[in-house]
């Protein structure tokens, strides 16, 4: 874990960059994981800032890439894993890990508790504005991060759940 994960100021100067960043050049971007969950009630400790985002969809995505340029950890390519199919970039601000993945290239998530992919759908349209850490953000709506997280079934996502109704 980075050791930035922790610190309060840390984490909102991270999240006030990259959003204005992606706020600068006009990209839809929708915070979810446990970002999402915290701004929802969630009290664990955070690991990063998970972003889904329009990047390709956007004609500054060039703009955009030369300003992260000197923070990537991990350039933007596929990833598989048994959670995740997607394609990402991983930035470190300062100590904050974030990762953006391609909301555009049909991202899917394993549903574990049913045993198969799903789609990833973000609808950029209905994300929740949220005061967050200073910054206002876009975050996947509550309903949808509920499920997703349901979906997930990993020990922290059950966590985040627990957290999360606990402050409804």
């Amino acid at each position: 874990m980075i050791e930035a994960a922790n610190d309060p100021q840390k984490i909102g100067e991270a999240l006030g960059w990259i959003v204005s960043l992606l706020n600068r050049y006009n990209i839809p971007y929708q915070i979810c994981g446990g970002m999402a969950a915290k701004a929802y009630g969630a009290t664990r400790p955070l690991v990063d800032i998970d972003i889904y985002a329009a990047l390709q969809d956007s004609p500054h995505v060039g703009l955009f890439m030369n300003e992260v340029q000197p923070y990537l950890i991990r350039d933007f390519s596929p990833y598989l894993s048994a959670s995740w199919d997607l394609r990402y970039l991983a930035l470190n601000y300062q100590g904050m890990q974030i990762e953006i993945a391609e909301s555009t290239t049909n991202p899917r998530f394993y549903n574990h508790r049913d045993g198969r992919w799903e789609d990833q759908v973000i609808d950029f349209a209905v994300s929740t504005l949220i005061l967050l850490y200073g910054t206002e953000v876009a975050i996947m709506p509550k309903d949808e991060l509920l499920a997703y997280k349901s979906m997930l079934d990993r020990d922290v996502d059950h966590l985040d759940i627990e957290q999360m109704k606990a402050v409804s």
